[in-house]
């Protein structure tokens, strides 16, 4: 399909996620062995793709040394890019994809910030201080090496751009589940709450043959 395309001038880029999944050394022994014929395979197909102008060819992995070396010889995937985990100009400016001011940022940020803005960067100031601090409150691991020596693994030796955004989208998750909680508390003080089933009716769930007598908070559970 690429060369279909490529030929008809249109630019293509093939991309490869996890490839020592699928290019894995030959005779290695790790596993069925599949890659004895999806290897070759892929090697004639980039050799081919070699001459077309249209035609990127890029793979990712986390585990170059997994993967087969002649994938890797010049005139192949012979360009490499490390890229290390972000550090915290990087972690900034993936932060600033996800915590933006058009997010409705609760009231007292907003007054104590003075703007969307404002409150926007201070909250990820204070995101990016919890996860760069080296603090007991951020140890993670206590890692044992085998020549004895221990060492421990905090919040910043583990961070991803996937770890900012799922920050993020949890604090999403919270504020939506407070305001829900919100919501509920003051609607129990409606007029028509102090008679439980009239509040039952009010709401579609009252029932003439079992109405409701009671009203009380649920238990919350904690969740961790």
């Amino acid at each position: 399909r690429a060369r279909d395309k490529a030929a008809r001038g249109v630019p293509v880029v093939v991309f490869f996620d996890e490839m020592e999944s699928l290019f894995r050394t030959r005779g290695t022994g790790v596993s069925s062995d599949v890659e004895t014929t999806v290897v070759p395979q892929l090697l004639a197909e980039i050799d081919g793709v070699e001459e077309m102008r249209n035609v990127i060819v890029i793979g990712a992995s986390n585990r170059e040394d997994m993967i087969d070396p002649a994938i890797l010889r010049p005139g192949r995937l012979d360009v490499r890019i490390r890229i290390d985990r972000p550090d915290r100009e990087a972690s900034r400016q993936i932060l600033g994809r996800y915590l933006t001011e058009d997010l409705p940022i609760h009231p007292d940020e907003l007054a104590a910030a003075g703007s969307a803005g404002q409150a926007v960067q201070v909250m990820g100031e204070a995101l990016l201080e919890a996860l760069f601090s080296r603090s007991p409150e951020t140890a993670v691991l206590e890692v044992h090496r085998r020549s004895g020596a221990i060492e421990t693994w905090h919040l910043v030796d583990l961070v991803s751009g996937a770890m900012i955004a799922s920050v993020v989208e949890r604090a999403k998750a919270a504020a939506v589940k407070d305001a829900l909680h919100a919501e509920v508390a003051e609607s129990a003080e409606l007029p028509g709450a102090s008679d439980p089933e009239e509040w039952a009716r009010v709401i579609g769930r009252g029932q003439r043959t079992d109405p409701v007598i009671a009203l009380a908070p649920a238990p919350r559970k904690e969740t961790r």
